[in-house]
């Protein structure tokens, strides 16, 4: 397992920056930036979609048994590949449409990149998995879902609903808890495919990003803090103590057994 583990991370650190390299050459090949002195904000783009599209294959690859670690190493190397591959295609076909579609005029195209990056995570993330699944297949959890798995469904989908329905309910609570819509709708993203993952899926190795996911918003919520009324208080103990109990649900021996 710690083979497995360190074998996939040691790929994971060489994939991103590649890949982020590989993305900001292709916004130079558009002529959309310079990839040797890129803007700030297209540095965020980059690194937003190679996590998309690198860690979802790493995660799914580093629990599998059933494979030697050779081929699991190569088939994981390979899926993070063909994710890049599809998103540059779709990146030279679309990029500059789509900007001059919403006529984001050129000095603006950093700006917009950094600020579209967080939805157009979204699909990517779903992608590069479903395509780690075709390559990497293996069968879930055979015994019914313990108690902790159980209450961990049940909790992250407070969680969920708290999340989505009190920026509709609390004025002014979008702008102060999430720093944007677009944050918001990826947040959600991310944490509704990662329930599904680990709650229907049993899917073990994206346990981790459960727990990085509510540490990313965690420290999200506090930059909001000293801004924040009693009503947005309330929101974030709310859903730090459904984060800390989803975690710690995870955790319990039933749920790592029942993971697979």
């Amino acid at each position: 397992m710690i083979l497995r583990f360190f074998a996939l991370f040691m790929l994971t650190l060489a994939a991103i920056p590649s890949a982020g390299w590989l993305v900001l050459i292709c916004a130079d090949f558009l002529s959309l930036d310079d990839c040797l002195a890129p803007q700030p904000g297209w540095t965020a783009f980059a690194l937003i979609i190679a996590l998309s599209l690198i860690l979802p294959p790493a995660l799914h690859g580093w629990p599998d048994h059933t494979r030697p670690l050779r081929d699991v190493v190569r088939e994981t190397a390979r899926a993070m590949l063909f994710s890049l591959s599809l998103f540059a295609v779709i990146f030279f076909i679309g990029a500059r449409p789509i900007f001059q579609w919403f006529r984001v005029p050129e000095l603006m195209l950093p700006m917009a990149a950094a600020f579209l990056a967080p939805l157009i995570s979204c699909p990517l993330l779903y992608v590069s998995y479903k395509i780690a699944v075709v390559l990497l297949p293996r069968p879930g959890p055979s015994d019914p879902r313990p108690r902790a798995m159980q209450a961990f469904g049940a909790l992250s989908l407070i969680f969920l609903l708290v999340l989505i329905v009190h920026a509709f309910v609390l004025p002014g609570a979008l702008s102060i808890v999430h720093a944007g819509r677009q944050n918001m709708i990826a947040a959600a993203w991310r944490f509704f495919a990662l329930r599904h993952v680990l709650a229907v899926c049993g899917n073990a190795g994206f346990a981790p990003a459960w727990g990085g996911c509510c540490l990313i918003f965690v420290l999200d919520m506090a930059q909001a803090v000293p801004g924040a009324g009693a009503a947005e208080l309330a929101v974030m103990a709310l859903l730090l103590a459904l984060m800390v109990a989803s975690c710690a649900c995870l955790l319990l021996p039933s749920s790592r057994k029942w993971l697979c």
